[in-house]
């Protein structure tokens, strides 16, 4: 039977050339900032105005509902945990691997672009993944640790798009 951290162990060796690590490295720790050019580009349409503000909220809430749970739950960090797998990238901010806030972040704008625009949305899907894969790849997150962020990205979206809609009705 395959574990999550020979999953890990196995994407690092596939990975361990100097291209494969600097890959790593991009998009575990530098990708998700390609976010933010590409909402300002798509901020010059007013249809997608609302999006960009919804996934700035959301990515925001995300950061903060990801960063205490992983506070609270503390499941170490494949690079802690598992020998043979290394830290290719610095730790963020949270001490704690579940769930990823980096996945939390990019679902959730993804999420919220989405909503507006299907192609767009699966640019930002794409990333996402990506930014996703990078994190597994790096040694700072097991697999199951980017479904819990998933799901704090959506679950984000999800309580941004309540406020926006309660607001206004008011």
């Amino acid at each position: 039977m395959i574990t999550e951290a020979d999953i890990v162990l196995r994407i690092q060796q596939s990975l361990s050339s100097p291209f494969g690590r600097v890959l790593v490295a991009l998009v575990a720790r530098w990708l998700i900032f390609l976010y933010v050019p590409f909402a300002l580009l798509i901020k010059r349409s007013k249809l997608y105005v609302d999006a960009v503000y919804a996934a700035g909220w959301t990515a925001l809430l995300a950061l903060t509902m990801s960063t205490v749970l992983a506070q609270l739950i503390g499941r170490v960090r494949p690079y802690l945990a598992v020998p043979g797998v290394e830290a290719i990238v610095p730790p963020n901010i949270q001490s704690g691997s579940f769930p990823s806030s980096h996945t939390a972040v990019a679902v959730g704008i993804a999420v919220a672009l989405s909503s507006t625009n299907v192609p767009v949305g699966v640019a930002a899907f794409l990333v996402a993944g990506l930014v996703a894969f990078g994190r597994v790849a790096s040694g700072m997150h097991f697999p199951t640790d980017l479904v819990g962020g998933a799901a704090v990205g959506v679950l984000a979206f999800l309580i941004v798009r309540f406020v926006q809609q309660s607001l206004s009705q008011i």
